[in-house]
């Protein structure tokens, strides 16, 4: 699991590995009650590089979009 903080909300992001790539989820996670949002990975990567920072640039833009 990778973490990252961004705009004072946390950002925990979780790989998946199939056949062909990988995957990457994240979960938005605000303070204070710790509200949770899952976003499940929809593309798929040749590398769990590309899949991670695919998966942050979506959750700093879900995160920017909310405020």
């Amino acid at each position: 699991m990778i973490q990252a903080t961004y705009k004072g909300i946390e950002i925990e992001m979780e790989l998946r590995q199939f056949e062909h790539g990988w995957k990457c989820d994240y979960t938005l996670i605000k303070h204070p009650g710790r509200t949770q949002t899952i976003h499940y990975g929809d593309k798929e990567f040749p590398t769990m590089e590309l899949a991670e920072e695919y998966a942050l640039r979506e959750a700093h833009d879900a995160i920017d979009r909310a405020q």
